[in-house]
């Protein structure tokens, strides 16, 4: 089974970290690529990160596949999520583990800002 987790950073505004769950939601029901899909965040708030890829691996999981929901490559993105997923693979050696791009590298993300920009003028 393939496994989608969306990682986003997290926040103390519950409002915040539901926003980013009800997107993840949203999505879910549009996606038939991935047999689990899952919110996750790395600080702050819950799920973790990593207790949303042990409970993908408890339903039956054997491929995850994470989506960093940032705008720029920085910490979080170069060193956190790499280091959650190394600690993984360690304790899951029967399952695979890749990072896809960050939300800020999409070829569409100009497009995206362009059209918000100009609706909103």
């Amino acid at each position: 089974m393939k496994a989608l987790i969306f990682v986003a950073h997290g926040s103390k505004k519950e409002l915040s970290n539901n926003e980013f769950i009800s997107m993840v939601e949203s999505i879910k029901e549009r996606v038939n690529t991935y047999d689990i899909i899952k919110a996750s965040f790395l600080e702050i708030a819950e799920p973790s990160m990593d207790d949303a890829s042990k409970r993908a691996i408890e339903e039956g999981a054997k491929e995850i596949y994470y989506y960093p929901f940032f705008l720029n490559s920085g910490r979080h993105v170069a060193v956190d999520i790499p280091n959650i997923i190394y600690t993984l693979k360690n304790s899951y050696d029967d399952v695979e583990f890749k990072i896809l791009e960050h939300f800020g590298k999409s070829e569409y993300i100009e497009d995206i800002v362009l059209k918000d920009i100009y609706q909103n003028r």
